[in-house]
């Protein structure tokens, strides 16, 4: 899956396709123990036929895409989950960042449901993907600002939304919780002998955070965040 109908999946049903419950709100969100608030006030609509919406996104963007791509016949092959150098992710989720070479939380879910207070039915579930910096230039702006001032190279950029599941529904989990591990595969076009890695994480309102790389591994970025929504970049410098 290639960047064009990867953003094209998430701008569209991607989301509650993903969540296997007999029916539920487009785009619903919510917070941990509360109610929900559905993007899409009283809209419900069966998992089979989001589904099959889906589907037909990803088919339509492969065809009319020159950057590649398989078509899919089911939700089953759009990827939830992902792995980095052999470490697989603790979370079930979203996992379409394909700029860089995979994508693990390695904070079991266990954890995450107790440090953020989630009750009966909630479960930790994470969505990843490419971010488009034409489509996010203010955020891409803060991270190049951030870059520039460690006088680091900025590579891929990716949205990363750590949430939970309830009856159907996503919501984002606080940003301001207790840590969370992440790690991401470098690309190995980024990837650099004797060069220091680390990660930006631009909050929606536009607090910039630079997290330092833990890994000892070349090939990978290894940080700790914290719940909710981000862009984030992988820099070198």
């Amino acid at each position: 899956m290639k960047t064009k109908f990867i953003q094209k999946l998430m701008a569209g049903a991607l989301t509650a396709a993903l969540v296997t419950a007999p029916c539920m709100g487009v785009f619903a969100s919510e917070t941990p123990g509360g109610s929900s608030t559905p993007g899409t006030a009283g809209e419900i609509i069966t998992e089979e036929t989001v589904a099959q919406e889906v589907v037909a996104i990803v088919n339509e963007s492969v065809a009319s895409s020159d950057e590649g791509g398989s078509a899919v016949n089911s939700i089953a092959q759009i990827p939830t989950t992902s792995s980095v150098a052999g470490v697989k992710t603790s979370l079930r989720g979203v996992y379409l960042a394909t700029c860089v070479n995979g994508v693990a939380i390695s904070t079991s879910t266990a954890n995450i449901a107790s440090s953020y207070n989630l009750g009966a039915g909630e479960t930790p579930y994470a969505r990843v993907y490419n971010m488009d910096v034409k489509k996010s230039p203010l955020a891409a702006a803060a991270i190049n600002q951030a870059a520039e001032a460690l006088g680091a190279a900025v590579g891929p950029y990716i949205n990363v939304e750590l949430g939970f599941l309830k009856g159907g529904k996503f919501g984002l989990l606080p940003s301001d919780g207790a840590a969370i591990t992440m790690s991401f595969g470098i690309p190995k076009s980024f990837v650099q002998d004797g060069k220091t890695y680390a990660v930006i994480c631009v909050r929606p309102g536009g607090a910039v955070t630079v997290l330092p790389n833990t890994s000892t591994n070349p090939n990978v970025v290894t940080f700790t965040t914290t719940g909710g929504q981000g862009a984030y970049a992988i820099i070198k410098y």
